[in-house]
């Protein structure tokens, strides 16, 4: 079903806002770091809510604004980061087939797997990151000289490390060896928040025909994801480009693991009197004790089941994949 006028201008309007929200990211202020979390909503909106081909109009309406208001390599990045993510996480998430297909009755559909999504989701953020580290040539030399310049400054921003130089020469060696995988863990986190932000506001105004999701018991990694996760955190340790783009992968795919356990304890404490306390308490540790972010990521890695929403077929439902 091609798209329609109104389908095209929702698409550019969601292209623009993503943009102006993305784009201040150059000015580097708060309110600017601020817009830019929320830069894929207005994408999954759109896909979500008039169908996949008004995500990517919007996805290309945002990749043509942004690079004729920003240089080309930030253009890039915030397409490779923002754009694609969004558009491709939008288009597995309105994907539906004839439940008879797989078994079930003829007159239902079945739709994609939340926890389908979310591994392919973490593969395309990883892959960005990963082509991003290409752009600016993110390698061993790149490294050790933005390990030297971090080392300086924590020297210089905390005097009493001045006598351990090592101790700050190791420090910084550490961030930047972590920071493939810290960028984007965080914002496949971020993108995945997106996405189901966008499924309550388009579920709300009667939008979206996906049915809902029990996102604590859907929000999981499937099975291939742990083989995946586990060939990129062996590999984390050999030298060069290879090294950090597994890293990348291991990060990525990481967030994905770690949201499933935290999916995990929401679910495991439904109708306990002793919930919102407990719930608490855990998200209390986390921002306390990052470590504890480590049982989390355990608990996912335990739980690799999928789960899939069915639907009534019917007017609002329609018998293609063009969702």
């Amino acid at each position: 079903m091609l798209p329609t006028a109104k389908d095209f201008g929702v698409g550019v309007l969601a292209g623009l806002a993503a943009a102006l929200l993305s784009i201040g990211v150059i000015a580097q202020s708060t309110l600017a770091m601020t817009l830019l979390l929320f830069s894929p909503l207005p994408i999954f909106v759109a896909a979500l809510g008039w169908g996949t081909a008004t995500g990517f109009i919007a996805a290309l309406s945002m990749a043509v604004i942004v690079s004729v208001l920003a240089a080309p390599t930030a253009a890039l990045v915030l397409v490779l980061i923002i754009a694609l993510p969004a558009a491709a996480a939008a288009y597995f998430t309105g994907l539906a087939r004839p439940a008879s297909e797989v078994g079930g009755p003829s007159d239902a559909y079945v739709w994609y797997p939340l926890a389908d999504t979310l591994l392919r989701l973490t593969l395309i953020v990883a892959a960005a990151f990963i082509a991003i580290g290409m752009l600016i040539g993110y390698g061993d030399e790149f490294a050790q000289a933005l390990i030297k310049s971090l080392g300086q400054q924590l020297v210089a921003t905390n005097p009493q490390l001045a006598p351990n130089a090592e101790v700050a020469q190791g420090l910084a060696e550490f961030v930047v060896r972590a920071l493939p995988a810290i960028q984007p863990a965080i914002w496949v986190i971020l993108i995945v928040g997106n996405l189901y932000i966008a499924l309550r506001l388009t579920a709300a105004s009667g939008k979206l025909r996906r049915p809902k999701d029990d996102w604590p018991r859907a929000l999981r990694m499937p099975r291939p994801g742990l083989f995946v996760f586990a060939i990129a955190c062996a590999a984390c340790f050999l030298p060069g480009g290879i090294g950090y783009a597994a890293t990348a992968i291991a990060g990525a795919l990481g967030a994905g693991f770690l949201m499933a356990g935290f999916a995990i304890m929401h679910a495991r404490t439904r109708g306990a009197t002793w919930r919102p306390v407990a719930l608490w308490l855990a998200y209390l540790a986390v921002i306390i004790f990052t470590f504890t972010l480590f049982f989390f990521l355990v608990a996912g890695l335990f739980d690799t089941s999928r789960s899939a929403p069915v639907s009534k077929a019917g007017n609002n439902t329609p018998p293609s994949n063009d969702n």
